[in-house]
């Protein structure tokens, strides 16, 4: 039996790498097809990762990208600041680096803009790390004066925001700017469009840029860009779903962008809940579990949320299949009882907890490995019954022929 299992499962691991799935514990081949609840992160596994700008919101006005001019002042604050506080690069035509700041250098470079040029001309002063909860800091001197730029979730920038720049000049932002700001995030967010918020602040000489630092902001605009989902995604929820498997979206996007491309792929449907990871955080531990099998789309989780999501499923005696590509997922992914990591964008931390990586990082790979795995389960059970069968048939004869 031992010798059996091992093949059955050394050939179903083998299938499996051709169909873009490494496993790298031999017994997780035979967990992965009792999973029942597969916790999936949206931006490139269920959708394209391929973001393209779609409109802007500036001076109470949503334009299409196209329109940016360099010689509009506002306009080109807000170029300054996608150009200049990015780390995406282009080399021979191609952009290397988060799709998200690839997506604000060609949205430039279609106006007419060579982004080479301003990075040549300005040298970056300071700099606060990309961070998830409020995104990229830098600070260069434009026209002179050292300048904070910022990129980061609109809700963040909003709290922090006190003035407003507008095609007429700088002034302090009302109440009712900062409405019509949330619903024009929310209008984008519905249409299944990803939303970043830009923001400045001119800092006195020789200012240290601090975390603390970053108040006060003069508020520039939006930019919606959209990651179409996969092809793929909608019908490998369905098949999911017709083999009894739980799909559940996790993502650092807003809530209502999230369960827009929940929508349109089959994870969200009729009596379904959102939720956000502050509420997530604000929940007990028992009512969490009550409402646990309702809630499709967890959206601006953190690493810890998820560590949660999972324990709270495991909690109902479901096998958790956990996806995660950076080194904050790694916890979770050790925590699930099957920890998928992405073999393009994951990190090597979370290659290393998880049991199964994913070659091409697609929600649909994860359902074909997951079919694979129940054929393996099924070949076991199936060498156990003819092993017993064939046994005791031979345990009997000789038994017969010794009693004879």
């Amino acid at each position: 039996l031992p010798a059996t299992a091992t093949i059955v499962m050394a050939l179903g691991v083998q299938r499996m790498a051709k169909k873009n799935a490494l496993i790298r514990r031999l017994p997780a081949v035979e967990t992965l097809g009792s999973a029942t609840v597969i916790c999936s992160d949206k931006t490139g596994t269920l959708t394209q990762n391929k973001m393209t700008v779609q409109k802007i919101y500036l001076d109470h006005t949503a334009i299409m990208p196209e329109a940016l001019q360099i010689n509009n002042q506002l306009h080109r604050y807000l170029m300054y600041d996608a150009i200049l506080n990015n780390d995406a690069r282009m080399d021979d035509g191609k952009v290397i680096g988060d799709p998200t700041e690839s997506a604000l250098l060609e949205m430039v470079r279609k106006c007419g803009v060579d982004d080479d040029f301003f990075r040549g001309a300005m040298e970056r002063q300071q700099e606060l790390p990309f961070d998830s909860d409020r995104k990229m800091s830098t600070v260069y001197a434009l026209h002179g004066v050292p300048t904070l730029l910022t990129k980061g979730a609109p809700d963040v920038l909003l709290e922090r925001a006190v003035y407003l720049r507008e095609k007429q000049g700088i002034r302090r932002m009302t109440e009712e700017d900062r409405t019509e700001i949330i619903e024009q995030n929310q209008r984008f967010s519905g249409d299944g469009l990803r939303v970043l918020a830009f923001a400045y602040r001119e800092l006195k000489e020789s200012e240290e840029l601090t975390l603390s630092g970053e108040c006060d902001y003069i508020f520039l605009g939006l930019v919606a860009m959209i990651d179409p989902p996969r092809a793929e995604s909608a019908a490998a929820v369905a098949d999911a779903k017709r083999a009894g498997i739980r799909p559940v979206m996790i993502t650092g996007d807003h809530k209502v962008t999230a369960t827009a491309i929940a929508k349109q792929i089959g994870i969200f449907g009729e009596g379904d809940i959102a939720l956000v990871g502050p509420e997530l955080d604000a929940m007990p531990d028992k009512e969490l579990d009550h409402l646990i099998g309702h809630i499709a789309v967890f959206a601006r989780v953190s690493p810890e949320n998820k560590i949660r999501i999972v324990e709270a499923w495991q909690r109902r005696g479901s096998v958790v299949a956990m996806t995660g590509d950076g080194v904050n997922d790694a916890p979770a992914l050790k925590a699930a009882d099957i920890g998928v990591a992405m073999g393009i964008t994951g990190t090597e931390v979370s290659k290393d907890a998880a049991a199964m990586i994913l070659t091409d990082d697609n929600f649909a790979t994860i359902i074909k490995a997951v079919a694979n795995g129940r054929n393996v389960y099924k070949n076991i059970k199936n060498a156990i019954l003819f092993l017993l069968s064939g046994n005791m048939a031979g345990i009997l004869a000789v038994l017969y022929t010794s009693l004879a």
